[in-house]
């Protein structure tokens, strides 16, 4: 499998500058952990290289302070991203799923059209016409296919699939290696002004670009999701992300969660900001039900 060299720990590729533990001088770059997004303030290398050469790498745990001494920086091979063909796309349009049903029901059907062919939606016949999210990037190239089974009115099952697993079990392709990018990151393309509205689900995305369509709205996959890997596509975008609202079993929730992350990726250039928007508006019985901003808007619309 052909693979690229890469850093697990990068330096901070802005112009962005800390003060050094060492010199005291605002020369102090830090590190970023390629694979979690973690910003590490505590690790970096000061640029004042011949009046003070400090440098403290992550996967050593230690300190370097000489300019002269051999840095050993840790290397890994990710191997090249795989690519569904176009042509499965294109044929998966061709059928009607029970979420554009829904989509239909809450909206109508041109409507529910026009999602279907923005966001490139497909149906699965052989998975009791479950919903393919297809997720396209900004080369157009065909990432990933999500299959999730909705129902009528809307609801989900628990259960996710990949196109990827259904071509592997039936020896359709020998392999693939998963590379996931934004849900409707194509559409980034044609739009390169709008306010990007950032959701955990696809379905959330696809609601709110219709209630909501002056945003351009894009869907990390899942709360876990909202990482530095995904999001670096549109760095250069103006965000604003919307957490679902839900208490998590130690008491915070995920918009503390995001919140804390986006603090670190805006400090490498990212303009993101997490809306509190459900967190001050929900009840607590919502919070508890884990709404979405599409279950809040939707609320909203129907006066309930």
């Amino acid at each position: 499998m052909q693979s690229i060299n890469t850093y697990r720990f990068i330096l901070d590729p802005t112009s962005r500058k800390y003060k050094c533990p060492n010199c005291g001088q605002r020369s102090f770059v830090i590190f970023i952990d390629s694979q979690t997004g973690e910003i590490m303030e505590e690790y970096g290398r000061c640029d004042r290289e011949s009046k003070c050469g400090f440098f403290y790498h992550p996967s050593k745990g230690g300190f370097n302070n000489s300019r002269n001494s051999d840095i050993v920086i840790d290397k890994i091979e990710i191997p090249s991203p795989s690519f569904h063909h176009n042509s499965i796309v294109e044929e998966s349009m061709q059928l009607k799923s029970d979420f554009l049903k829904y989509i239909g029901l809450l909206f109508g059907t041109s409507a529910a059209n026009e999602v279907q062919s923005k966001y490139k939606i497909g149906t699965f016949q052989h998975f009791n016409y479950s919903t393919i999210f297809w997720q396209i990037d900004g080369l157009n190239n065909v990432r990933a296919g999500k299959i999730i089974k909705y129902s009528e009115s809307g609801k989900r099952t628990k259960n996710i699939s990949w196109m990827h697993k259904f071509l592997l079990h039936n020896n359709f392709i020998k392999s693939f290696n998963l590379s996931q990018c934004l849900f409707g990151l194509q559409l980034t393309n044609n739009d390169k002004t709008s306010i990007i509205g950032l959701v955990e689900s696809e379905k959330t995305a696809c609601i709110m670009s219709v209630v909501f369509p002056d945003f351009l709205w894009l869907s990390c996959g899942a709360k876990g999701e909202f990482k530095l890997a995904k999001l670096s596509a549109i760095k250069d975008r103006e965000i604003i992300a919307y957490p679902d609202c839900e208490i998590q079993n130690n008491g915070t929730s995920t918009y503390d969660e995001w919140k804390k992350k986006a603090e670190g990726f805006n400090k490498v250039g990212f303009k993101i900001y997490v809306s509190d928007l459900l967190e001050k508006e929900s009840t607590l019985e919502q919070k508890k039900q884990g709404i979405d901003i599409a279950d809040y808007f939707m609320k909203e619309v129907n006066g309930t």
